[in-house]
């Protein structure tokens, strides 16, 4: 064989692998940036319930402590199911924590009862569970738990449409701002890894609509009807 080929190869071969090493290398640091973001996302999450924790402590609000019960509870099947499958994101963590200190609060503070909605997300959280431990499969369980808090919104989002001032705007902004950090920070676009955040994202990106973008156009319209 002509040497020269073979000093060819050589140098084919060395060259594949230095390119291989510096894709691993890229790999290596997106993986690290989006686990970065995963952090912030969780702690923007977190602190978007400082605003919120406020008002309770101040009597602005009177939070449904069966609703936060629940809430508190669909997410930690979530994050629980999340940690089987090891896909445990900063998101879903602020959203548990702070759902909690809530909860907590809510017996102090908060409104008893328990309406329709309330005993049905209950059900939900139980059906969730329930499927998780008769397939021996968490992603039924997680996925139940997000279909049933997004069906526990829809109160949420009639109230905010009716009377967006109910709602403190800073809050939600910062939920949706953690939603938009969370996306990029997903590792694997994997049904475990991108359902939550998603999910997430949806809900925030619709308070966002109501509180933000629809009063805006109202005042707008308002205004133009003033000057005819």
């Amino acid at each position: 064989m002509d040497p020269r080929i073979r000093e060819d190869d050589k140098e084919t071969e060395h060259g594949n692998a230095h390119n291989d090493e510096f894709q691993h290398k890229i790999r290596r640091v997106a993986m690290a940036a989006k686990e970065i973001l995963s952090i912030v996302a969780g702690l923007l999450f977190f602190i978007a319930f400082i605003p919120y924790i406020r008002a309770i402590v101040k009597g602005e609000t009177k939070p449904s402590k069966a609703s936060w019960i629940i809430w508190a509870t669909l997410d930690s099947i979530t994050i629980a199911a999340m940690l089987v499958k090891h896909t445990v994101n900063g998101q879903i963590i602020g959203a548990v924590a702070g759902s909690w200190i809530v909860v907590a609060l809510t017996l102090k503070y908060g409104t008893p009862g328990w309406t329709k909605l309330d005993k049905f997300c209950l059900g939900g959280a139980v059906l969730g569970i329930a499927l998780w431990q008769i397939f021996s499969n968490p992603v039924l369980g997680m996925m139940t738990s997000l279909s049933v808090v997004c069906l526990g919104s829809m109160p949420t989002f009639v109230s905010a449409w009716r009377d967006p001032s109910k709602e403190d705007r800073t809050a939600w902004a910062i939920f949706w701002l953690s939603c938009v950090v969370a996306i990029i920070a997903i590792p694997r676009w994997t049904l475990m890894d991108a359902a939550q955040p998603i999910i997430f994202t949806v809900i925030e990106s619709i308070m966002m609509y109501l509180l933000w973008i629809k009063p805006r156009f109202g005042r707008i319209k308002h205004k133009n009807i003033a000057q005819r």
